[in-house]
């Protein structure tokens, strides 16, 4: 009969242990106990650039009518542009539309009445003294449609960096809070996500279809630039003890 010693057993055992105990003491540093929080922030920067969109619209029962129309229009348009200084590469077309026009008759039948032809610019304006001017040249040259207004900074570094700073102590004053509340303390930061930071402008202005007829009596258009709202958010994970 084969005999164990009870000595052996110890040592097996001991050394058995020697293997196991570390595994879980890596697997407890491996999976710490952790703590997330959000953070959020809002910055503000003074907008330095304007976009403007118009547009002009024509409409008439001939094709080869609303198309000569418009073109004569729109070309009024990018000139009274140029004459307020307006630089060729910030006068974009960025929409062309050239439909036909159907009417319903009495019967349900569809019959053509006309063609509509589209023309839309964007405007970049560097002076922001001259937006309502420009507004106004426009549509006094022929444009009938102004779609959009909006304004841009063409530098926000410091303010990203100000908007980010400030959502990081937003979650860490939430995280020591939460923290206190539950009884365990802030070892370290684990991981940090955040979001783009994005622009809300705070002054956008938009226009239907908004049709100004051209007269020598009209005064320029009010516009106020306002400032932009940037706003950040962060997502941090904090080890606790």
């Amino acid at each position: 009969m084969k005999r164990i010693s009870f000595g052996a057993l110890a040592c097996v055992a001991a050394l058995a242990a020697a293997f196991v105990l570390p595994a879980g003491h890596a697997a407890a540093e491996e999976y710490p106990a952790t703590l997330s929080t959000s953070g959020t922030s809002v910055a503000y920067a003074a907008p330095d650039t304007a976009a403007i969109t118009v547009g002009v619209v024509t409409d008439a029962k001939d094709a080869a009518k609303t198309h000569t129309d418009n073109a004569a229009r729109t070309a009024l348009v990018h000139k009274a542009m140029k004459d307020l200084g307006i630089a060729d590469a910030d006068i974009q077309t960025t929409h062309y539309d050239f439909s036909q026009r159907y009417d319903t008759r009495d019967d349900g039948k569809t019959e053509l009445v006309g063609y509509t032809a589209q023309n839309m610019i964007s405007i970049t304006v560097h002076d922001l003294s001259k937006v309502g001017r420009v507004i106004d040249a426009a549509l006094a040259a022929g444009a009938n449609r102004i779609d959009s207004l909006e304004f841009s900074a063409s530098d926000l570094t410091n303010a990203k960096t100000t908007v980010l700073e400030g959502a990081m102590r937003d979650a860490r004053a939430k995280a020591e809070a939460l923290a206190a509340a539950a009884g365990v303390r802030i070892i370290r930061v684990a991981t940090i996500s955040y979001a783009d930071v994005y622009t809300q402008p705070s002054n956008s202005v938009r226009y239907s279809a908004m049709v100004k007829e051209a007269s020598a009596d009209f005064g320029e258009t009010p516009i106020a630039a306002g400032r932009l709202s940037l706003e950040g958010l962060v997502n941090v994970t904090y080890v606790i003890e």
